[in-house]
């Protein structure tokens, strides 16, 4: 059969499944899930501050009851940009989400599939891209918990392994920069991942594109670390991670048959003793450790739960190495290889109609989404260390008198810019009903202003004299994060320039041996 033809059918039938696999999500109405409803609610935030011209988006002044705070300045905004771009298209925020989950496991599968042909035989890649799609953690992540975040990052990743394997130094930097902005915690766990995957291959060549993909998200990564202090991320019991090791247990066993594939390739003496299986072996045992019980020890005594959360999640990385050990034992196998991959396989599909049968969708109007007010997490973890108490309801007013009398005439007002005229017949307190965060700054007739917050609810206060005066507010970027943003604009520029002598580079290579072969003839 001709090389492309297969890989056409491989291609097409990976597809198919896909289709089979995600087929309740293609049904009318939204999954019910963990985390979904709040993934829709965010973005539509999100893209209601990036509309008012907020860029790069940190601030949802929509959310917090109409109060706003700054989760996109900390929380992973990587599906929100591409989410926003999406919708501006008319697609609904329902359907988007919805549209990035399917879209990450599509390229998740398909390129699980192109990596792994570069290295396997045909028909062991396709074997290896059906266990990436069919692996209950990814299954867990779509069907019980809605993190489309950790999808999206997934779903990168094999897209970053190909780009290594085979040397695309045009292709490895974006993906590198969306892995980065997909999830925080996932990239941790990525980044390690594909940097030792490139000194594995000795690709030693991508270092400084990696360092480019990794350096244009200085815009995100910046802020989000060294402005934690501002926040009670750090000090707040998000959960008990001790807790949550049932649930790791019941996705590692639902794994068992990788297990399988690794026994075979154990016994497999020409194999067992190359670099490549000993790296993914260690990927896989650091992440079955810290998934299960046996690591309650540091979960107790470390960081971890600040960080990672849910034991669980650690099992993202056996999502993307376990097609690898499957690609492989096909591949070295000269009899059984059908038995084997068939027992894998219906052992896995056993698992995703458990998780089939438990989809259950609900038909919410788009309104729901767009009027949502909530915080989006769970324990307002990022919310101003100086908000000490939290408002029980929404704001009547974007601003009003706190003290003293007067008007105040609107001329424009959103949930980022306030341009009004205040009209004070005595000395008086202006109270903003936005929460305070570095980047609000505030003019009085030209003049800055000096924003009072320090009050239980974290609210912006200003003085404004007797009279009639011109009122300005506005957020924007700190001196800190302008620099963040410049780092990533500078990265960025140096990604295109390095992708243009490239390509100018390798032609003329390509002139020089066509004058070479015009001289020989």
């Amino acid at each position: 059969m001709n090389k492309k033809l297969y890989i056409f059918l491989c291609v097409t039938i990976l597809l198919i499944a896909s289709i089979i696999v995600l087929f309740p999500i293609l049904r009318p109405g939204f999954l019910i899930t963990d985390d979904g409803d709040w993934m829709i609610i965010r973005l539509s935030a999100f893209y209601q501050s990036f509309r008012e011209g907020q860029f790069p988006v940190r601030f949802l002044g929509r959310l917090n009851q109409s109060y706003g705070y700054p989760v996109a300045n900390f929380l992973y905004p990587g599906f929100m940009y591409i989410g926003s771009i999406i919708h501006f298209f008319g697609v609904p925020f329902q359907a988007t989400v919805e549209l990035i989950m399917i879209s990450s496991v599509l390229i998740g599968v398909c390129f699980t599939f192109f990596w792994l042909r570069r290295i396997f035989s045909m028909g062991a890649s396709l074997a290896g891209a059906i266990v990436y799609l069919l692996m209950p953690y990814l299954l867990f992540d779509i069907f019980k918990r809605g993190s489309v975040g950790e999808v999206l990052a997934i779903g990168l990743v094999p897209v970053a392994f190909y780009a290594i394997e085979s040397k695309n130094k045009a292709l490895l930097p974006p993906v590198i920069a969306l892995i980065a902005i997909s999830h925080n915690t996932l990239t941790l766990f990525f980044v390690p991942l594909l940097l030792g995957y490139i000194f594995l291959k000795k690709r030693l060549a991508l270092l400084l594109h990696f360092i480019f993909g990794v350096g244009m998200t200085s815009f995100f990564w910046f802020p989000a670390l060294f402005e934690r202090v501002y926040v009670a991320f750090d000090v707040t019991t998000i959960s008990d991670p001790i807790t949550y090791f049932s649930i790791s247990q019941t996705i590692i066993l639902r794994s068992l048959p990788i297990l399988i594939a690794v026994l075979v390739l154990v016994i497999n003496n020409r194999y067992k003793k190359q670099n490549d299986f000993w790296f993914f072996s260690c990927v896989a045992g650091i992440s079955l450790f810290f998934a299960s019980q046996w690591s309650a020890f540091f979960w107790r005594t470390s960081d971890l739960p600040i960080f990672v959360q849910f034991p669980f999640r650690w099992l993202s990385l056996l999502v993307v190495v376990g097609p690898w050990f499957v690609a492989c034992c096909i591949n070295w196998m000269k009899k059984g290889r059908l038995i084997v991959f068939t027992c894998i396989v219906l052992l896995f599909i056993a698992n995703w109609a458990m998780e089939y049968t438990k989809a259950v969708s609900v038909l919410q109007p788009e309104g729901y989404y767009t009027t949502n007010e909530a915080t989006t997490t769970v324990k307002n973890e990022y919310m101003p260390t100086w908000a000490s108490k939290q408002m029980k309801g929404r704001a009547n007013k974007p601003m009003e008198f706190f003290k003293g009398r007067g008007t105040i005439d609107e001329i424009a007002v959103t949930t980022q810019r306030i341009d009004v005229v205040i009209h004070a017949v005595e000395e008086s307190v202006i109270q903003i009903n936005t929460i305070y965060y570095p980047g609000w700054g505030a003019m009085i007739d030209g003049e800055k202003a000096e924003i009072l917050y320090k009050n239980e609810y974290g609210l912006m206060r200003i003085a404004v004299p007797v009279g009639d005066h011109s009122f300005y507010m506005e957020f924007r970027e700190t001196p800190g994060r302008f620099l963040a943003d410049l780092l990533s604009v500078i990265f960025g520029l140096l990604y295109v320039a390095s992708y243009f002598v490239s390509r100018i580079s390798l032609k003329k290579k390509k002139d020089k041996r066509r004058d070479k072969k015009s001289r020989d003839i």
